[in-house]
């Protein structure tokens, strides 16, 4: 039987402690702005957004509703922060899990009625890792669905495996 490995005091400069969320929570939002640089340079000063390919639509990104909540909920555990620092690619290759529901309504308090969203789609993304154990994990990604259309990205976390 294969011994379980040891998590590292930091990963890829990411302090794994769960008391040091903090440190975490600057990394989120240095992330998070060089992600939104990166596709305004990219794609138009007012076109922040990727691509699904599973859903295949573009998902915007909006700093005070998706960048708010990562600073808030991304940094509770170090997989949810690592999972941000991949957000591009899992925005790009997310999927809906099978038998789960990919849309739910929005909820009428909060933040989601606050943005405005009418429903929220739900995907998720296996990271996987033939070496190191502890990188195997499913980071679940949350856009919120606004009238128009439109799909913005508003919650990146590390979820048990369901």
């Amino acid at each position: 039987m294969q011994e379980k490995q040891e998590i590292p005091e930091y990963i890829h400069g990411i302090a794994t402690k769960k008391s040091q969320a903090e440190q975490r929570r600057e990394i989120v939002k240095k992330e998070y702005a060089k992600l939104l640089d990166k596709l305004g340079k990219r794609n138009g000063a007012n076109k922040k957004f990727i691509h699904n390919d599973f859903l295949d639509v573009d998902v915007w990104f909006i700093n005070r509703e998706g960048g708010k909540e990562a600073t808030k909920n991304s940094v509770h555990n170090w997989q949810s922060t690592y999972a941000l620092l991949h957000l591009e690619t899992i925005v790009k290759k997310a999927k809906a899990k099978e038998s789960l529901p990919i849309y739910s309504p929005a909820k009428q308090t909060g933040k989601q009625a606050e943005f405005k969203y009418v429903n929220l789609a739900t995907l998720y993304y296996e990271f996987v890792d033939t070496e190191k154990e502890y990188l195997n994990f499913t980071a679940r990604l949350i856009l919120g669905v606004k009238n128009n259309g439109n799909y913005i990205q508003y919650s990146i976390t590390k979820i048990d495996v369901i």
